[in-house]
């Protein structure tokens, strides 16, 4: 039951925010009513799935921004890289 209601908030904040241009210290991101932001390094993001030794729902932050060779979003957290997908930014 948690799990499937953690996932329906998830999805929805996940649709909220679009991420358009980045840097390795920031990156743009704008919600459904068209707001745009800038977002600087350090920012937090909560953990929507486990991987490695972070669990999910664990709030982190991201300390730079990187793509890899495939222009997938990457956030370096705890001196490691991880997909942007596995978190949403709060």
């Amino acid at each position: 039951m948690f799990k499937a209601y953690f996932a329906k908030i998830i999805l929805f904040f996940m649709e909220e925010q679009i991420i358009y241009n980045y840097d390795s210290f920031s990156m743009l991101i704008m919600n459904k009513q068209a707001k745009i932001t800038r977002l600087y390094t350090p920012f937090s993001v909560l953990s929507i799935e486990s991987i490695d030794d972070i669990k999910m729902g664990c709030t982190l932050f991201v300390d730079e921004i990187y793509t890899d060779d495939d222009d997938i979003l990457l956030y370096k957290i705890m001196g490691n890289l991880y997909a942007y997908r596995y978190f949403i930014i709060l």
